[in-house]
Order: structure tokens, then C-alpha cells, then sequence
């Protein structure tokens, strides 16, 4: 099987759409979304629609439930707070009732899901480091964790023996013995200075990991924010991937 894994899509059809694209060349059998489709961006109810059209598996992310007055956005900071609180009024009655239905955790075909760690999920906890890693490792039965929320594509092994590696490799063989926690990147605004579009391809019968990144439009996706008048620096950020 060969999977598509993608998340914290932020309301950036431009970008969305350039992963699609893409993936529709790659032989996909499954896709797979960790969360986080609106906040930021100036296009949710778009993305919603194309998301729940085009993918196999869709988790809610921090800011899908704050969207919907299920988690409180009072420890956002001030630009994506004033996003969401922009996304929630112009979000669909019935977009809202789909975010609400979402789960933020799930296991397919012996792979862990979340947006944000297996542990704790609903507390979206941060997973940046090698000792983020060791913490949550225990939180999943499964040999691979795939999550998204950092917008940082990286991917940490724990070994037979323990050890932990952190491979930097675009394609990355698995080894039957170790337990892997990948994070995707972000599709719509990711941070770790490629403004590119950011996924992963899991193929189950070569065990290997694949990073892809996408270029997209990024003028057209910064043009729709400031009309809508979302904050500068979020239009800005796109631009460096930051």
C-alpha cells in the first residue's frame, strides 16, 4: 500500500490544491489527513469541501475545534487567534457540524494517527525534539506515528536497542525492529524556512518514507488574506516559510 500523508492544510487552497496535484501522479492508495484544514488562510469552507472530496481519512486538528468552540483559543497567539475568530464567522453551518464529528486520533492498518501527539491528544502537546519523541513513544502499540501541528517535516526512530536516531534523508528505509514518529510538514504554512507545500509517502511494501515538497502560489493565497484582512504576518510568513 502506498499512502499520502498531509495535514494543516490553514485554509490555503493554492497550496491544498498543488499537493493534489501531486499526489494524483505518485499511485496513492490511500490518503490521509491529520488535521487542522481552516485557521489562518482565507479559504476554509473551500478547503473543507475539497478535503472531505479527496481524502480517505480525516482528523481534527487544534484549530478545526476552535473553530467550533471546542478548545479554547485563549493560549493562541494574537495573529492566529484573531484568524479563527475571522474563520468562525464565515465558516458554513453544516462545515461546522463535519469539524464537530471528527475524531483527533485513529489507527489504520497498523498505523497511528494524530494531529498533534498520541499522548494526550486533545491537550495538543508539541512534539519538536528528540526528548518530545521519547515521551510519547510509549503512547502508541503501532511501529509508526504519523502526526502533523508543528508545520516541521521530520521524522525520529527509537531502535531495537532504544537508541534514537533522527534520519535527515528525503527517502528513508524503515527497519522492522524500530518505532518511527514522522511528522508530514504542513501543506499551508510551513515553518521550517521551504515555503513549499510539505507531505509524506508511506509505501508499507518497500518500508520506506518519502518527503515531498510542492511549490504553489503563494502571491494568489497572500492576495486573498489581505483582502479579507487577516493579519499581516501571517501573509508574510508564507512567503518565507516561517
Amino acid at each position: 500500500m502506498r499512502y499520502a500523508i498531509f495535514s494543516d492544510v490553514h485554509s490555503n487552497i493554492e497550496a491544498f490544491q498543488s499537493v493534489l496535484k501531486e499526489i494524483e501522479k505518485l499511485n496513492i492508495d490511500q490518503r490521509l489527513f491529520l488535521g487542522d484544514i481552516v485557521g489562518y488562510g482565507a479559504n476554509p469552507n473551500e478547503a473543507i469541501d475539497l478535503l472531505k472530496s479527496s481524502a480517505d481519512v480525516i482528523l481534527a486538528g487544534n484549530h478545526d475545534y476552535a473553530a467550533i468552540d471546542m478548545t479554547d483559543i485563549a493560549y493562541f497567539n494574537p495573529h492566529a487567534r484573531e484568524a479563527i475568530l475571522w474563520t468562525k464567522e464565515i465558516l458554513k453551518p453544516e462545515h461546522k457540524e463535519y469539524l464537530k464529528k471528527l475524531p483527533v486520533t485513529m489507527v489504520v492498518d497498523n498505523i497511528t494517527l494524530a494531529h498533534s501527539s498520541p499522548k494526550e491528544p486533545l491537550m495538543w502537546h508539541y512534539i519538536i525534539n528528540t526528548l518530545d519523541a521519547m515521551e510519547n513513544l510509549e503512547y502508541f502499540n503501532t511501529p509508526l506515528c504519523f502526526i502533523g501541528h508543528s508545520h516541521y517535516p521530520f521524522i525520529i526512530e527509537s531502535d531495537a536497542s532504544g537508541r534514537i536516531n533522527t534520519p535527515k534523508d528525503k527517502i528513508i528505509k524503515l527497519n522492522d525492529n524500530s518505532k518511527y514518529i514522522i511528522n508530514d510538514g504542513s501543506v499551508g504554512q510551513p515553518r521550517d524556512r521551504n515555503p513549499d507545500a510539505s507531505f509524506v509517502v508511506y509505501d508499507s511494501e518497500n518500508m520506506t518514507i518519502e518527503f515531498k515538497r510542492v511549490p504553489y502560489d503563494i502571491k494568489s493565497a497572500q492576495e486573498k488574506m489581505r483582502r479579507e484582512g487577516l493579519p499581516e504576518y501571517l501573509i508574510d510568513r508564507l512567503t518565507y516559510g516561517r
